[in-house]
């Protein structure tokens, strides 16, 4: 219990910190975007100015607070990059970070301060301390370089760590049967897709599918008192719902396009603007139920 505080803290005073550092910085802007060589020379505060200000601050794991400096400036970065075209996509300007948002934090590796050990299966992190986990794995090569920690919607907690790693690579072996097998997929609305044979997936409209249940849960969120804990639990059940659809949906899209790629050397996707087609003729829930998006991204990773 003491330790899931702890991570509760840690996630809090990260976002605390980017949105009171994305909060200067929106000032300071407004006070001198006349005078840009006073702007371009500001000295904004750092991580230790504001824990001399906050001191709840210093509960907590201090890399974890600087990572969250560097992803303001990541962000700011890439919405500079986007408008001046040196970045592909929209990035927009940062947003404040909300409580109720997946949230998480990350630290990186100094001095062993991350480690892990899979015959106890615990995970040491800054501050916190071992941790217990669940995975089927037993071992790993590398060097670990970060971890990040994140909390869902429903209350579960994750932890990813980011290994170093060598490898050597001897030489492919290709099938000669599938040096010339080439697919054409041709999104289908009612089927996720249509191959060029005219095959289509086992595919589930899952939100449909949950669609009622969720109606009925939202009018008892709807119902309750703002703030109450009666409505935290009904939030929570809408939460469940939701989370229980992208995993499978994840799950399936994953395997499916794993399957894809195995059978095949030449994949052909159409480009669709899906976001287009869900402001069209209605068909938003049915567009994005889909998750074609998804498959196609996973398909090119």
């Amino acid at each position: 219990k003491e330790q899931e505080i702890l991570i509760n803290k840690t996630l809090g005073c990260s976002r605390f910190i980017y949105n009171q550092m994305l909060a200067e910085r929106i000032a300071v802007y407004e006070k001198l975007k006349d005078d840009k060589r006073a702007l371009y020379e500001y000295k904004y505060k750092t991580e230790k100015q504001y824990k001399e200000e906050f001191s709840f601050l210093k509960e907590v794991d201090s890399m974890a607070l600087q990572s969250s400096r560097r992803d303001l400036s990541s962000a700011y970065q890439n919405f500079f990059k986007s408008l001046s075209g040196k970045r592909k996509g929209k990035s927009g300007f940062p947003n404040f970070k909300k409580k109720k948002q997946i949230c998480s934090y990350s630290t990186p590796t100094i001095n062993n301060n991350v480690a892990i050990n899979f015959d106890t299966q615990e995970v040491k992190l800054p501050k916190i301390g071992k941790v217990k986990f669940r995975d089927q794995r037993t071992s790993f090569d590398g060097i670990i370089k970060s971890a990040t920690v994140s909390r869902t919607a429903t209350g579960k907690y994750f932890v990813s760590l980011l290994f170093e790693q060598e490898f050597e690579y001897e030489g492919v072996t290709i099938d000669e049967s599938l040096k010339t097998k080439t697919i054409g997929l041709d999104m289908s609305l009612d089927k996720l897709f249509v191959d060029d044979n005219g095959n289509s997936p086992a595919y589930e409209r899952l939100y449909r599918k949950h669609e009622k249940k969720l109606k009925m849960l939202q009018r008892r969120v709807s119902k309750k008192k703002l703030g109450s804990s009666n409505r935290k639990k009904a939030q929570h059940r809408v939460s469940v719902i939701h989370e229980k659809i992208a995993n499978k949906r994840k799950d399936f899209t994953q395997k499916l396009s794993t399957q894809i790629v195995k059978e095949n050397t030449v994949i052909v996707v159409e480009h669709l603007s899906l976001k287009a087609m869900s402001q069209a003729l209605k068909l938003g829930k049915s567009a994005m139920d889909l998750g074609f998006s998804q498959f196609v991204n996973q398909l090119q990773y």
